[in-house]
């Protein structure tokens, strides 16, 4: 009798086991990023966001009043009750133009100076820096406009990242999933190797998630850094988004799965996963 409630108790946890990998392991340390200024008044609705998605890391863009008027020091500190960290979101595809990263590291140093005197409960954590060089018309002219471009572009993070080391400050650096092709790959490796602690690669595709990655991954194994792999989940149709770039309308749990899936594929303990973005994850939070 009980050699048979033994082997029923196996087979039962075997098929509980299995039923939680066809629906999606549930995520811990998940990234989030929030575009949205109105975020800052509603840090308590934003941590149950995070709470019940995993995310163990914000990245929020702050305006320049939010750092000097205790704005950004209330949202820090709520969420780090938490235990959520927050990093400082920013960028702007004009970065891309300046060799010497003049306003990246203005605004780097903005943070820098945010943080001085303030606790470990108050202090943002690091910077994600996402600048577009693709979205510039030096990119559409091709050639040597474009050459000169990526050039800027690549000297501009180096800058910016020595700066961030030296307000110490981690530096993650937001990358297209084409990159490798578009950029090459001796931009690609001057920007893991000597850019940043971390590349964050939009990773807007579900066709090949793994292959779309793989070089990234990589090269970000080979130079120690970390690597992120951000999922899209805004509504198709808006943005230059089809149904494939999206887990609007698969859902949470599809997206989950892939994490797990990948995780296990790479095997790499500094691969992360994020979600793009706040708003949209909420709808599909409220939606389960």
């Amino acid at each position: 009798m009980r050699a048979w409630m033994k082997r029923a108790g196996c087979a039962l946890l075997c098929v509980l086991a299995a039923a939680l990998l066809l629906a999606g392991t549930k995520p811990v340390g998940y990234s989030l990023y929030s575009w949205d200024q109105e975020a800052l008044e509603e840090a308590e609705a934003l941590a149950a966001c995070a709470k019940e998605a995993g995310v163990k890391r914000v990245y929020q863009e702050f305006s320049k009043d939010s750092l000097k008027d205790g704005a950004a020091e209330a949202f820090v500190k709520g969420l780090k009750k938490k235990s959520v960290d927050v990093f400082a979101l920013l960028g702007a595809k004009e970065w891309a133009r300046d060799k010497k990263g003049e306003e990246v590291i203005k605004t780097i140093r903005r943070v820098a100076e945010y943080n001085k005197g303030k606790s470990g409960s108050a202090r943002i954590t690091g910077v994600v820096v996402d600048v577009e060089p693709y979205l510039l018309d030096e990119w559409d002219e091709g050639g040597r406009a474009r050459k000169k471009l990526l050039e800027n572009y690549l000297s501009g993070m180096k800058a910016a990242y020595a700066c961030a080391q030296e307000q110490k400050l981690e530096m993650w650096l937001c990358i297209p999933h084409f990159c490798d092709a578009s950029y090459g790959e001796d931009i690609l490796e001057s920007l893991i190797a000597e850019a940043c602690d971390g590349i964050a690669v939009m990773n807007y595709n579900r066709t090949d998630e793994y292959m779309q990655i793989a070089r990234e991954v990589g090269l970000a194994r080979e130079y120690g850094k970390g690597v992120e792999c951000i999922f899209e989940l805004q509504e198709p149709y808006q943005h230059g988004l089809e149904e494939i770039h999206t887990y609007a309308t698969v859902g949470l749990d599809a997206l989950w799965k892939s994490a797990a899936r990948l995780e296990k594929q790479f095997g790499y303990d500094r691969l992360q996963f994020a979600y793009h973005y706040y708003r949209p994850l909420q709808e599909l939070l409220e939606e389960r």
